[in-house]
């Protein structure tokens, strides 16, 4: 035997509805971006690269990997099978190999707003390591507020650095932008499928 018990929402009440904090923002951005991070290279989304070179205004489409002769500038945009954004991925190009750098926008499919950026640095020349320094902030959103960050600074074997006594001789100045719209804007790109 089964008992079903069910409410019925009186229709003549027009209560105001309560916005509730959510307690695990951070573990709901965290895992979003997590999963946008782990599915990249799978069928789930799909991606464009464009490149930009140093004489023009704006980046031109990388189709059939035919590359430009010299580049400033990649970016990656990856999309949902339906066309939203969830991603764009921002890499300046180091023509002497002493700096990786990468700045990640991640967004909010229903909103397009920004709800997390990564920025990772790799570099020589630190005088705290002999080889590689690596750099990584992530800083989480929600309504244009930022609820969280994370910084990790190590060498290439894990070991932690103390940025206090390295030199940061390729740190190049950036900007985290609210929405998709505004970071397409910015680098350039004509957004096709607009919401």
């Amino acid at each position: 035997m089964a008992l079903f018990v069910g409410c019925k929402q009186n229709s003549s009440t027009n209560a105001p509805r309560e916005l509730v904090p959510e307690p695990d923002i951070r573990e709901r951005l965290s895992g979003q971006k997590a999963f946008i991070d782990s599915n990249r290279m799978s069928s789930l989304f799909k991606a464009k690269i464009y490149a930009k070179e140093p004489t023009a205004e704006t980046p031109t489409e990388v189709i059939n990997l035919k590359w430009p002769g010299v580049i400033d500038e990649v970016y990656n945009v990856w999309y949902t099978q339906s066309n939203h954004i969830v991603c764009i991925g921002a890499y300046p190009y180091s023509q002497s190999g002493d700096w990786d750098l990468g700045f990640t926008h991640y967004f909010d499919t229903s909103s397009g707003g920004t709800f997390a950026f990564e920025r990772n640095t790799s570099f020589y020349n630190s005088m705290c390591t002999d080889d590689l320094a690596i750099e990584q902030i992530v800083t989480y959103y929600a309504n244009d507020r930022l609820v969280d960050s994370t910084y990790v600074f190590t060498d290439v074997k894990g070991n932690n650095l103390t940025s206090d006594s390295c030199e940061f001789p390729y740190d190049f100045p950036y900007r985290v932008y609210t929405n998709v719209s505004d970071v397409l804007k910015a680098v350039g790109i004509e957004q096709k499928n607009k919401r």
